[in-house]
Order: C-alpha cells, then sequence, then structure tokens
C-alpha cells in the first residue's frame, strides 16, 4: 500500500524530497489568494531523493469558527506516508518503511502580510526495516506528543520568509524549514532554502532552491531542488512538488 501510494504522488509529481523517519512535509501558512476566504486548506507533497527514499504527505487545517484569512482557533490533520534507506546490522541495503498521522489544535494570529500559528496534539508513528534478502522485519510503533509552529510573512510587496517546523516525542521526530523568495517574472516567488529532520534513528539536512506560491486558479504550487545528506547515504540530490488547495 505504502509503495503505491508513494508511486502514484511521485508520478502525479515528478518530484520528491530527501526525507526520512523524521520526515514530515508541510507547505506552509500562506493565505489564499484571492478574494475567497478558505475554511479548509489541503497541502500536499511528494518527495524523492537520489539516496532511495520517497514520501507523500498531507495535512489539512481548518478554522472552526470564521475562515483562515482571519486570526482563531485551528485544527490541524498530518499524515504520511514513504519509504527509506536504513541503517541495519548486517543489511547494507535495509529498506525502511513509515507512516506517521497526528491530530492537533492551536490557534492562528494573522496580520496584513503575515500569519503566525502553532499547534499541540497526540501523533502515531510507525517503523519497519526489512533486512535485503532476510524476511526478518523489524517494526517500531510510538505515540507522542506533537507541536508544530508556522511562520509565513511578506515583509515587503516583493518578497516572501517562510519557517516551519514540528516536533514529537515518538522518538523524538524533528522536522525544519526555512525558505526566503523574491517574486519571480513567472509568477510566484524564487529563492533559497534550508531544512533539516530526524529522529532517534535517522539525521538528515538539505540544501537548495525553491520557486513556490504559483497561482493556477484555486491551486498554489511550489518545486524545490539541491543538496541534501543524510548519515546513511551521505550526498545526494533532492527535488520536491509542493501543493495547495482549499475551500
Amino acid at each position: 500500500m505504502h509503495r503505491s501510494l508513494i508511486g502514484c504522488a511521485a508520478a502525479l509529481a515528478a518530484a520528491g524530497c530527501p526525507a526520512a523517519r523524521a520526515a514530515d512535509w508541510y507547505t506552509g501558512v500562506e493565505t489564499p489568494a484571492g478574494p475567497d476566504a478558505w475554511i479548509v486548506a489541503v497541502d500536499t507533497s511528494a518527495a524523492i531523493a537520489s539516496q532511495g527514499s520517497q514520501f507523500a504527505s498531507a495535512t489539512v487545517t481548518a478554522a472552526p469558527a470564521g475562515d483562515l484569512l482571519t486570526s482563531g482557533v485551528r485544527l490541524r490533520v498530518d499524515g504520511l506516508i514513504g519509504s527509506y534507506r536504513a541503517e541495519s546490522p548486517g543489511a547494507p541495503r535495509a529498506v525502511g518503511q513509515q507512516a506517521d498521522l497526528a491530530a492537533m489544535a492551536g490557534y492562528a494570529l494573522v496580520g496584513p502580510d503575515s500569519v503566525l500559528s502553532g499547534y499541540v496534539g497526540l501523533a502515531v508513528r510507525r517503523d519497519e526495516v526489512a533486512q535485503s534478502g532476510l524476511t526478518e522485519t523489524v517494526a517500531r510503533t510510538g505515540v507522542g506528543l506533537k507541536t508544530a509552529l508556522d511562520y509565513y510573512a511578506r515583509p515587503t510587496a516583493f518578497t516572501m520568509f517562510h519557517a516551519t517546523g514540528t516536533y514529537s516525542t515518538a522518538f523524538n521526530a524533528y522536522y525544519g524549514r526555512v525558505r526566503f523568495g523574491v517574486a519571480a517574472l513567472a509568477g510566484g516567488y524564487v529563492g533559497p532554502e534550508f531544512a533539516a529532520l530526524g529522529d532517534d534513528y535517522y539525521r538528515q539536512w538539505r540544501v537548495g532552491g525553491h520557486l513556490s506560491g504559483m497561482q493556477f486558479g484555486a491551486v498554489q504550487l511550489g518545486l524545490s531542488a539541491g543538496y541534501v545528506h543524510d548519515h546513511v547515504r551521505k550526498g545526494g540530490l533532492y527535488t520536491a512538488l509542493d501543493m495547495r488547495t482549499g475551500f
């Protein structure tokens, strides 16, 4: 199931990223463009790296009272599935699979050109590592507290800044991403990005460039690519596609 879903997402996206056990791909909290204020926003991401990892994720954020353009209470659900190259004694080609689900509540402060939101809730994470050539599978399941913080701003009419981070006590999983961009002639913003992620079993960081906030009707698209380094497969390349829509 994991592989079929990931393959579908990767085919649609033709993109990806270097994820690992601690990956929590979330495209951010940009306010919707256009006159209509969304009540629910849906963020999806497909990711792949040259080290052999591939992930797909979805985040649903809802404003139970009002809309996402005004300050107020927020509800958020995160889901993630994926596979990666794992470190396993005696099995250099071990493959890991991951599934993660979190439900959180929080609050968003919406300003004229910025959004700051924080969340807290529960997360369930499952990791399975199948050793190449062997039938033995090591499975781990953890339940823990998860927190998330997002900040998106347009400092000027031609620039953007976005920082997002999550932490879960289930395997001490963390993810952080920072982006800066300037308005592009083709639409959206272009600029550098940096991300770090990891948990009790894996660590990874990446640096590259992004083109984000491209508007196609009610859909926003973002692309990114660059260099990735993880402690199992070392250096490589990544690419990713983010998509955001709502209603």
